[in-house]
């Protein structure tokens, strides 16, 4: 893609992002000597030799076509910033031969001095990579254009797809964002996640003679139960007598699941007097046991909370999405946390304890 186009793409994707994002993309380029709100002459505004933009006096979305139209710089950052800020959606795989799959992405040089508007397609054609301390990153960045029927405005976005080696747990994660209706035909704005996993998932076949195999999740339903660290705030139950049940913890404070929770708290608060009857104590939990091992959970929401609640993690496993054996997982969105380290949390603590559902219950 041409220089002039690819640029275009940046710019209306940055438009589109959250005020949040905006504010701390601003306040890297004043950080990494890109931008200065402070007025100042000509003269003073150069670092180290670097041109420094000066974005005092504008707006904030301004502030950030400023930067991308003037600074080399600004854009360098941005293109690195999308391997390691935080995306909504992720999925989980493993690999036989994931140690030679890695040699070959570590074998990748990264792009240096130059921009990546010839690495952005309408399909998965050439990645880029990038390195970090345990981690290796391929990303692939997918071009939407559209129009909008009534107003004719034209629409814009650089999408990045990134797929992730954690190294630590021998994982491939692909993570990947939000893509608006506007970009989507009817027909494939129901499956158009599935069908870029599908893809990515014959990418890997095809070009490093991967077989990937979706990461089995089940026992992050029984999690909960081992661990008092993470939460189960929400679950949907596909019910063993073929009824249906969708139940939130609300605004409780012990993050208590109606009736299956509070009966379990009943039973744990009256013992003594259900010692007295064991046939009603008995069915009680039976009950319990056939509503909880025998159902199947389409989904279920975690919450890892933190002493500061804007820091906790909370996170939804949707179990075989699109009847596709894989589960997909939903980042909430953080008005504080930005960046990666809330999914590598999520990751670290599924490889940490994906052993789990092998150990009895103490």
């Amino acid at each position: 893609m041409l220089e002039n186009n690819y640029l275009e793409y940046l710019e209306k994707t940055i438009e589109k992002y959250p005020d949040k994002v905006k504010r701390y993309l601003v306040k890297q380029f004043i950080q990494n000597g890109i931008a200065t709100k402070v007025v100042a002459d000509s003269k003073q505004l150069c670092l180290e030799g670097m041109e420094t933009i000066d974005i005092s006096e504008k707006a904030l979305t301004e502030q950030l076509l400023t930067c991308i139209h003037q600074s080399k710089r600004a854009c360098y950052f941005l293109e690195k910033w999308e391997f390691v800020k935080d995306y909504k959606y992720s999925v989980i795989f493993t690999c036989d031969n994931f140690k030679e799959v890695l040699e070959k992405v570590k074998s990748i040089p990264p792009l240096t001095n130059c921009y990546e508007n010839e690495y952005l397609y309408t399909s998965f054609v050439k990645p880029i990579a990038y390195n970090s301390e345990g981690y290796s990153f391929l990303k692939f960045n997918l071009a939407f254009a559209a129009v909008h029927p009534l107003t004719q405005e034209e629409f814009l976005t650089k999408y990045p797809f990134l797929v992730v080696f954690h190294e630590k747990g021998e994982l491939i994660e692909f993570r990947f964002d939000v893509l608006k209706r506007v970009f989507l035909s009817d027909r494939k704005e129901q499956t158009i996640y599935a069908d870029l996993i599908a893809e990515m998932v014959e990418y890997f076949k095809e070009h490093y003679d991967c077989e990937l195999n979706p990461l089995d999740l089940d026992f992050m339903v029984n999690v909960c139960k081992r661990d008092s660290d993470v939460k189960l705030i929400a679950q949907y139950m596909k019910l063993p007598n073929g009824g249906n049940a969708q139940l939130e913890v609300g605004n409780n404070q012990e993050y208590v699941l109606p009736f299956l929770g509070e009966l379990r708290s009943l039973l744990s608060d009256n013992q003594v007097e259900l010692e007295k009857v064991p046939d009603f104590r008995e069915a009680l939990e039976q009950f319990m046991f056939e509503m909880e091992e025998m159902s199947d959970y389409p989904w279920i929401e975690l919450l890892w909370e933190n002493e500061i609640k804007t820091r906790s993690i909370r996170v939804k496993f949707v179990f075989n999405y699109m009847n596709n054996t894989y589960c997909l997982i939903q980042h909430y969105y953080s008005n504080v946390l930005i960046g990666m380290e809330r999914m590598n949390y999520v990751i670290k603590y599924i490889v940490s304890h994906r052993s789990d559902d092998t150990k009895p219950i103490e």
